[in-house]
């Protein structure tokens, strides 16, 4: 049967299908992923509140 290169489990390439068939540093994506999560929370939570604070002035 034909194999597609790369496709093993045991591949020696650095790619991410390989990292993603060994399982190999999940934590440090699921890391990343919090992170990402976090930091765009708190980048809509500032636009907010610049929102805010730009509409409170323009009105008084």
């Amino acid at each position: 049967m034909y194999k597609v290169p790369g496709a093993g489990v045991g591949t020696a390439g650095g790619g991410v299908g390989a990292l993603a068939a060994t399982g190999a540093d999940v934590g440090w994506w699921i890391a990343v992923g919090v992170l990402l999560l976090v930091l765009g929370v708190v980048a809509v939570f500032a636009s907010y509140r610049r929102t805010q604070r730009i509409a409170r002035h323009r009105a008084s």
